[in-house]
């Protein structure tokens, strides 16, 4: 069998065992009902034409980030506001390449109602890469209501426009400051709009 149809067939087998170094002591996944919200009341400032707005360029004033580590688990989910990320400069996902990210969409409808544009096909693809890189699980639904969550507090930033919309980024990192490939001790997803 070649290698792209050996892709292709692990990309649509339904991944459901878990990763074996997820304790069964710890929190297997973070909750959407114990997340904790810092707002920054600063409002946007975008221009009339969003059309004019460089792909990219602009950040929403929040982010969504949960920690994983190997004894505790997930620890309590949190949206406060963009800052940069404080890692070491042995973090493995700087040396390892152990991060995996999707692209999301959130867009106005003409309706003016906020949607996500397939957001389980998303968070279904970064499941199986979680899994493929060694990264911890999580429950994609409790990810989704964060993910929500974040979307409509940010719903001054979505364009206002067909062509247009909301770019979300969750990203998913290796932590932990080791000078090998083996261990399994941090984690982090965070997501940006």
């Amino acid at each position: 069998m070649s290698l792209v149809k050996q892709l292709i067939k692990l990309n649509n087998r339904k991944l459901i065992a878990k990763p074996a170094y997820l304790s069964t002591t710890a929190r297997e996944t973070f909750k959407f009902e114990e997340l904790e919200l810092e707002l920054n009341e600063i409002k946007p400032n975008l221009p009339e034409d969003t059309n004019k707005i460089p792909f990219g360029s602009l950040f929403t004033n929040h982010m969504f980030s949960v920690e994983w580590d190997s004894k505790e688990g997930w620890s309590r989910p949190k949206i406060g506001p963009l800052k940069p990320l404080q890692i070491h400069p042995a973090a493995k996902c700087l040396h390892y390449s152990i991060e995996i990210f999707e692209g999301m969409k959130a867009y106005k409808g003409v309706d003016e109602k906020i949607r996500l544009f397939r957001p389980e096909m998303n968070l279904n693809r970064l499941y199986k890469s979680a899994v493929r890189s060694t990264l911890p699980t999580f429950d994609k639904q409790e990810l989704l209501k964060c993910i929500k969550q974040l979307v409509s507090l940010e719903k001054d930033w979505i364009p206002k426009s067909t062509s247009a919309s909301l770019y979300i980024r969750p990203t998913f990192i290796g932590t932990e400051v080791r000078k090998n490939f083996k261990s399994n001790i941090n984690k982090k997803i965070f997501l940006m709009t």
